[in-house]
């Protein structure tokens, strides 16, 4: 029973801590590895496993809950707007522009529509609609889609 109850800890703990997840096991467990320790502490092995499994389920309908939003919180945490000075644009096929921007990023233009920028122009890049950019001048005037290349 020792040996499944600590195969179960060894598949538990690489889930556990890539997530940083906290669970309610009991009341007083606040992080994951107090859960797991907590569970540790059982005497009785049907107990002892049963607090495993009921961690481990925790694990999973966190995952699934969490499916398709993995980026939510690094987006969440990202500024919507950022202000940089163009150090090179490039004009490439069909007329549409390459940004290099003095913070080391680069961006392509996607949309269309003509842009006659040059280096040396501060710009701003906001976040559009589903997870599009927009690019245009921070003295105002038309913006144009483009898409991160670094």
């Amino acid at each position: 029973m020792r040996h499944t109850i600590s195969k179960i800890f060894s598949l538990a703990l690489p889930l556990a801590f890539p997530l940083t997840l906290s669970f309610c096991v009991s009341a007083s467990a606040d992080t994951l590895q107090s859960q797991l320790h907590t569970c540790a502490q059982f005497s009785d092995d049907s107990k002892r496993l049963a607090c495993y499994d009921k961690l481990t389920g925790n694990l999973q309908q966190h995952a699934e809950q969490q499916f398709g939003q993995e980026q939510r919180a690094a987006i969440e945490e990202a500024p919507d707007i950022i202000t940089a000075i163009i150090t090179e644009a490039e004009e490439g096929a069909h007329g549409k522009y390459t940004f290099r921007l003095d913070n080391g990023q680069i961006w392509r233009q996607v949309g269309s529509g003509r842009v006659i920028w040059k280096g040396g122009e501060q710009v701003e890049v906001e976040r559009g609609a589903f997870g599009s950019f927009l690019m245009r001048k921070t003295r105002g005037g038309r913006s144009v889609r483009v898409k991160r290349l670094n």
